[in-house]
Order: structure tokens, then C-alpha cells, then sequence
């Protein structure tokens, strides 16, 4: 059976997280499609894809403080709806482009499929995942508000999406597509002397990596949330966790290729 990745499409990458509204990267999304559509070419491989809420859902999150979940509260609940709806919108966006570019990609709405307990995510409809797998789709799913059984609705991550799937659909890899080159020893967008970290185990990520938060608003608490959300260390069907560069088109070609470029590789030893 071919291997699968999980390609995880940071918000920062696909939106300008440091503007007001959406704002989407059509260009540079256009790219990223035509770079998948290459590796495809090169190397049979089945792709999950997941893209971030971006600019627009975080600052919705943050404006009316869905962060806790909506707990009944009338004002969240009304938040909760207009952030769906603008992370719909943006998912329709990035399929339009996808599908423009060649990639044959069919969205998976996270909040048809997943259902979170007190913002942890407990349940997925993995069958309209595999169906869509097995006719050579590429599923996509992105961050946004879903039903919580303990809270009313809450927000689901696509850095907690992609973990998630990759164990119970037992990837080989999962990459994050981030707008820095990966793991520094310190944030790069305030240290100068910051050091690329480009490999470095899962059992001592937390150890060898200080990383501070997201420069941008992030309510999922950027890259390290990233990191702390992984929780994979036992799954040995997953044999990287890479995160690169997501602002350069040509890395996701060589990041699906196997191709040597400057990035951080988590693997188990």
C-alpha cells in the first residue's frame, strides 16, 4: 500500500496572520499546489491535508473568547458560528486553488466529523477519510469550532488533527508547514543568534528546544503547541514529524520527496 502523509498547512502560511480579515496567500497557495502536484508525479503517496484557521479564526477566538469553549454562554455561541463560517469560507478558498492547480482535493469539514470532550479531541469519522483515500482523494480538514460534549462547542486544532489522524490511520509521516525553517533553540523572529535545530528525537524535543509562542496572535500557542500536541512517541508507524518553511513553495516538493533542504526532522531515535 503506498505510505501517508499528513501535511499540515500552518494559518500563518496560507494567511497574512499579522493583517485584519482573511487575506488569503492565493499565490503563494497556487505554488504549494503546483509543488504537491510535482511530488505526486515523482512518488506514489497518499496525502491528508489540514490547513490552519489563519488570521481571521484567531482573531475571532480571541475577540470573544472561545478559547474555554462556549459553555452556553450566548455571546460565544454566536462567536463560535461566525468563526465555522469564516473558516468554511477560507477551506473554499484554498479548494478552489487546490483543485485549480490539479490536486484532487475534497473537503473533510471538521465539524461534520469531530467531536471534542472538554477541547480534547475524542472522535472522528474516519470512514469519509479512508473512502476518500481509497479513490485517490486528498482529504482536507482545518481548524475550527466543533461540538464538545462537556462544553457546548470548542476549538479543535489542526495541530491536534494531524496527530490524531496519523495514529489512527498509521502515517509514516507528518509534516508541519510553518512560516520559519522549523525548531530553533530560541524564537527566530526576536533572537538573532537563534539555531536551527535539524533533527533531534521525540523523547527529547521539550529538553533541547526552548521555544516561546507564536510572534502573531495564536491561540493554539504556535509552534510549541504544536510540539506538546504530538504525544507520539510510542507510535512507531509514524517515522517523522518534519516541519519546514511553508513560505517556500519548492519545499513542499522536496519535504514529500525525501530531499535534503534546511528544516527539523523529529524522529524517534
Amino acid at each position: 500500500m503506498k505510505p501517508l502523509y499528513i501535511l499540515k498547512i500552518g494559518g500563518s502560511v496560507a494567511t497574512y496572520k499579522n493583517r485584519s480579515g482573511a487575506l488569503i496567500r492565493t499565490p503563494l497557495l497556487a505554488k504549494i499546489a503546483e509543488s504537491i502536484r510535482k511530488a505526486q508525479k515523482e512518488k506514489k503517496f497518499r496525502l491528508i491535508l489540514i490547513h490552519g484557521a489563519g488570521s481571521i479564526g484567531h482573531q475571532l477566538a480571541k475577540k470573544y473568547n472561545l478559547m474555554s469553549g462556549v459553555n452556553g454562554d450566548k455571546k460565544k455561541l454566536y462567536g463560535s458560528l461566525i468563526s465555522r463560517l469564516a473558516n468554511q469560507k477560507l477551506n473554499t478558498a484554498i479548494t478552489e486553488i487546490f483543485i485549480e492547480k490539479g490536486l484532487n482535493v475534497t473537503p473533510a469539514h471538521t465539524s461534520s466529523i469531530i467531536i471534542q470532550e472538554n477541547k480534547r479531541l475524542t472522535d472522528c469519522n474516519l470512514k469519509i477519510i479512508k473512502e476518500a483515500l481509497s479513490q485517490n482523494y486528498i482529504p482536507l480538514l482545518y481548524g475550527e469550532m466543533v461540538f464538545d460534549t462537556k462544553l457546548g462547542m470548542s476549538i479543535c486544532s489542526g495541530d491536534a488533527i494531524a496527530p490524531y489522524l496519523a495514529k489512527k490511520l498509521k502515517a509514516q509521516k507528518i509534516f508541519f508547514a510553518s512560516d520559519i525553517d522549523g525548531i530553533f533553540t530560541r524564537d527566530p523572529h526576536i533572537h538573532k543568534d537563534a539555531r536551527l535545530i535539524e533533527k533531534v528525537s521525540l523523547k527529547d524535543i521539550e529538553k533541547n528546544a526552548t521555544l516561546s509562542k507564536s510572534h502573531n496572535i495564536d491561540v493554539t500557542s504556535g509552534l510549541l503547541g504544536k510540539i506538546k500536541s504530538l504525544n507520539i512517541a510510542s507510535d512507531k508507524s509514524i517515522k517523522t514529524v518534519e516541519i519546514f518553511n511553508g513560505l517556500e513553495g519548492k519545499n513542499y516538493e522536496r519535504a514529500l520527496l525525501n530531499k535534503k533542504f534546511p528544516h527539523t526532522i523529529i524522529c524517534h531515535k
